[in-house]
């Protein structure tokens, strides 16, 4: 069985970022990532905000990310508590761009980063983890395994290792989302296009290669009910749009809508056990917000320096600090979401907003 210092269960981009910052700020650690993910499975998140820039910074990424020719965006216009839309611009932001990702290429950019800065990478999955004597135990899909001193869950929302430990996600909603993309469709230059409707809301983002990613959200029941997940539905509901669906008329949907949950949640409970949560496994924002991607790359960058400081200079308080900084983020995310949610009361009879307005109360 392989011993190292850190296992990280996950090759998003929260475990890369991870794995990419301890290599940095605590080299002598030997890490071992293990990911059994489809390197070509497709991942939500297709935009970032203008705090991209240092985060990549710091990770000696950003010149790479340059050079993969992601789409600048300079504003997210929504149609939001009106029928017309209002603009958000980031001229207001110091870094003042954004980015519409190529996100198989981000996904790969974030991977080659990690692979070359771990001491062992393995194309599997970790199964069963069990911790005594002062060391994780954990046992791999293909039947191998690895001890470690300490561990890390990057397995997205599913958050399996914490799961396996009796943890507990603490849901806010059930919001899902139907995503389809559309071929030939061509980039007006904007960025992120939000518009509201009586039982959710869509978004609209051009990416790189003249493809456009259309998706609507609601809550998992009420989009059941309305069969949003047949494309033929799909499309008859998009068609209500006013601005969204302007976008795409001329393209063509290269499939029928994939569905992902969306929903707000947060790691219920913490453990004393030398094991912590990044990224989605951690907590899940709303793609309302934008900051799925950055929240992720923060959180394991975050994590890599509680580790070391454990690790190598025994500070038992820095996963204190790690968990406690986690809370307080999604303590704060919670009511702005609320109060953006309650700038919509167009439908505020409607199950959907009804439900998101009950937030703030």
């Amino acid at each position: 069985m392989e011993e190292v210092d850190v296992l990280i269960a996950g090759a998003g981009p929260a475990g890369c970022a991870a794995a990419v910052s301890i290599a940095k700020f605590a080299p002598l650690l030997r890490v071992c990532l293990v990911d059994g993910t489809d390197v070509d499975a497709p991942r939500i998140g297709e935009t970032v905000p203008p705090p991209i820039e240092p985060i990549l910074q710091h990770l000696a990424l950003w010149d790479r990310f340059l050079a993969d020719s992601h789409l600048p965006s300079y504003r997210t216009i929504s149609a939001w508590g009106t029928s017309g839309l209002a603009s958000s611009e980031f001229l207001f932001n110091v870094r003042q761009v954004g980015w519409r990702l190529d996100r198989a290429r981000f996904d790969a950019m974030m991977v080659d980063a990690a692979r070359v800065s771990v001491s062992s990478w393995q194309r599997d999955s970790v199964v069963a983890l069990a911790f005594a004597d002062g060391a994780w135990r954990t046992w791999f899909r293909s039947g191998h395994g690895a001890t470690a001193r300490f561990v890390i869950d990057a397995t997205g929302r599913r958050a399996a290792l914490m799961r396996a430990l009796g943890m507990r996600a603490f849901r806010l909603d059930r919001l899902v989302g139907y995503f389809v993309e559309f071929a030939d469709a061509a980039d007006d230059g904007e960025g992120l296009l939000i518009e509201a409707e009586a039982d959710g809301w869509w978004y609209t983002a051009a990416i790189p290669g003249r493809r456009r990613v259309v998706a609507y959200m609601s809550d998992a029941d009420l989009a059941r009910t309305r069969g949003v997940g047949r494309l033929d539905s799909w499309t008859g509901a998009l068609r209500e749009t006013r601005h969204v669906s302007a976008t795409v008329a001329p393209a063509r949907p290269l499939g029928p809508p994939r569905v992902q949950p969306a929903g707000s949640c947060c790691m219920d409970g913490g453990t004393a056990l030398p094991i912590i949560a990044v990224g989605d496994a951690a907590s899940c924002f709303d793609p309302i917000s934008g900051q799925g991607i950055l929240k992720a790359l923060r959180s394991g960058i975050f994590a890599s320096y509680a580790i070391g400081d454990l690790l190598l200079r025994d500070n038992p308080r820095s996963l204190a600090r790690y968990r406690a900084l986690g809370t307080q983020e999604f303590a704060a995310y919670r009511e702005t979401l609320a109060d953006y949610y309650a700038l919509e009361r167009r439908w505020a009879v409607r199950t959907f907003w009804q439900r998101r307005h009950a937030m703030s109360q």
